[in-house]
């Protein structure tokens, strides 16, 4: 499964995010088995990227248990979020 997600960051937000993002989040994630498909910014507020898992509900709640998920909030810098299931064109 593939989720694409979308955040729009809090003003000012931008650097104190990425650093979260590729410190933790990212590492954190692979060490668990997901995909990090890519990672774009939209603008300076707007992120957005794609992780992939084949057990995706279990390895998510696995992520967000885990105690060097819990070390961080990256939530504090997201202003809003949209998350959803996407399906891969095959190319």
């Amino acid at each position: 499964m593939v989720q694409m997600r979308r955040y729009t960051l809090k003003e000012g937000a931008k650097e104190a995010f990425q650093e979260v993002f590729l410190g933790v989040i990212v590492p954190l994630r692979r060490a668990l088995g997901f995909k990090v498909l890519g990672a774009y910014w939209l603008s300076e507020r707007e992120f957005l990227w794609f992780v992939a898992h084949e057990n995706f509900e279990e390895a998510e709640k696995a992520y967000y248990e885990h105690p060097e998920r819990k070390k961080v909030n990256p939530a504090q810098y997201i202003e809003a979020m949209e998350t959803r299931f996407v399906e891969a064109l095959p190319l």
